[in-house]
């Protein structure tokens, strides 16, 4: 049914409407109760976090003026420091006049010229001007003149990563010694130049900073292929999984139900998200459940500093809170990847780390779900699960109709018709249940459903055809991987590889 039409409908049967509505009313607020203080930010929100560069070059100014093997030109100590400074004067100015990276990627910190004699010792004054801002920084950007040993040094005295540009002689000497030594160092080139590489470091910092909110009792996730090792998760990947108890879930959404002001708000945010929808096959009134349980979810999320989320369907449902309060998690999935943050279905936290890869790389949000074998040598994707801003964060959002998940009329979902976008190509991910594997596939949507019908359940499919004679290789390797797949528009399977490499994960392509 078109908007206009959504009021006269919405229920399966008049016998679940009147259930409904009895349900409907016992919870209507009775009283208003005053927000939490600072609740509904996200901390370390993806979108907000930046890498931040620390330019430094490096140059030698000799003590005295000759010549011999090492030195075919020279000039006096005043002179050669003079000229020195003026280049790095120059460099400075052209980083700050046009930047580095992405702006929406990286922070410029303030350019440092770090000079010494031809000893090759970085002297304490010099060091002196890379303490400042010293924890800020996540990876100098060294020009080195002079001396390539600078370089290793000036990595290795902070325990950073150190960014070179360019595969000349120098670079390329210097990441031999950095890599034996056993620290870290990148340098772009033709095949990735300095903004895609600094995208994808920042990329790295973001998912290091993931921190899930995941409500759960202790019951084991109906998702058996999830990463159960949290411990480890965190130590190696930097990734932490905050879980709650239920308890805690249930009083604050019970307090934004008695909340009138709460109610209200989330009036408003169903009403613009109902007038933008192409379609309706649900009624209003659980939009607006949807929405107090989206702003339920991120007050947690802010109390406990977290930035991304989970929940198991299979743990949920049999608590009868979907049922007392109407609502599946299925829109919260939708809202938050149009936003950029990892959220994913039934707990499975492979399918999650999978989510922040791909959106971190594409900047785009995702679809996810079971992965079946189709005819044609095709497999599908199938979970109420996409987002709307999969052709962009900064794109405008693929159209939208909202559905039903359950008989009685409730929980809301996001539907998306996946062949009506331009796009073909996609990128498929998925981390295996030792998140130390990433499989990652570049295939091509050739189907989708779940668009113009009332549906339930897991229904917004898209059928995704692998390359040329690989479609049971692939299927197959998700016994090593696990089950629910993601995937972006777009080919990003070889910023995925660098990615994972750098995360120190296995990464197997096939493209």
């Amino acid at each position: 049914m078109k908007r206009r039409d959504f009021l006269a409908t919405g229920l399966a049967t008049v016998a679940a409407g009147a259930l409904v509505q009895r349900m409907l009313v016992a919870a209507e607020p009775a009283k208003e109760t005053a927000r939490i203080d600072g609740a509904g930010g996200i901390a370390q929100h993806p979108r907000d976090t930046k890498l931040c560069v620390k330019p430094v070059m490096t140059n030698i100014i000799h003590s005295d003026e000759w010549q011999g093997p090492c030195r075919w030109t020279s000039v006096k100590p005043e002179v050669e420091k003079s000229n020195a400074e003026k280049r790095f004067t120059e460099w400075a100015k052209q980083l700050k006049e046009k930047g580095i990276g992405r702006v929406e990627d990286v922070q410029l910190l303030e350019p440092v010229h770090v000079t010494f004699s031809e000893n090759w010792i970085i002297k304490s004054d010099q060091i002196a001007k890379l303490e400042a801002d010293k924890n800020q920084t996540d990876v100098y950007f060294i020009i080195a003149s002079g001396s390539a040993r600078s370089a290793y040094e000036i990595g290795n005295m902070f325990n950073k990563p150190i960014v070179l540009d360019g595969l000349n002689c120098r670079n390329v000497s210097i990441a031999g010694y950095v890599l034996a030594k056993e620290n870290e160092v990148f340098i772009s080139g033709n095949d990735m130049d300095l903004a895609k590489l600094l995208s994808l470091l920042r990329a790295r910092k973001v998912f290091r900073q993931t921190k899930i909110l995941y409500p759960t009792n202790g019951v084991p996730s109906f998702s058996p292929d999830t990463v159960w090792d949290f411990g480890d998760l965190q130590k190696r990947l930097g990734v932490a999984v905050k879980t709650i108890k239920y308890r805690e879930l249930i009083k604050e959404m019970n307090r934004l139900l008695y909340d009138r002001a709460e109610n209200q708000r989330a009036e408003t945010d169903a009403t613009e998200l109902v007038r933008k929808a192409d379609k309706l096959f649900i009624d209003n009134k659980f939009v607006v459940r949807s929405m107090l349980f989206d702003r339920c979810i991120r007050n947690l999320m802010a109390q406990h500093g977290c930035n991304a989320f989970t929940i198991d369907c299979f743990e949920f449902c049999p608590s009868l809170l979907p049922q007392k309060w109407f609502v599946t998690p299925c829109l919260q999935h939708a809202l938050f990847g149009n936003e950029g943050i990892a959220s994913s279905c039934e707990a499975d936290l492979g399918i999650l780390l999978a989510l922040r890869l791909l959106m971190s790389v594409s900047n785009k949000s995702c679809h996810q779900g079971n992965a079946d074998p189709r005819p044609g040598s095709t497999f599908r994707i199938n979970h109420s699960a996409p987002s709307m801003k999969m052709n962009g964060m900064n794109a405008p959002g693929l159209p939208y109709q909202l559905g039903r998940f359950v008989d009685q009329g409730w929980g809301t979902k996001a539907v998306i018709d996946f062949m009506n976008n331009d796009e073909k190509t996609v990128t498929v991910a998925r981390v295996d249940p030792t998140a130390t594997k990433l499989l990652v596939l570049k295939g091509t949507l050739v189907g989708s459903s779940g668009w113009d019908k009332d549906l339930l359940g897991c229904s917004v499919e898209a059928v995704i055809k692998p390359p040329e004679g690989r479609a049971d290789e692939f299927l197959r390797r998700r016994m090593i991987y696990g089950n629910h797949l993601s995937w972006v528009y777009g080919d990003y399977s070889k910023e995925l590889k660098t990615l994972g490499e750098m995360l120190g994960l296995a990464v197997e392509v096939i493209s």
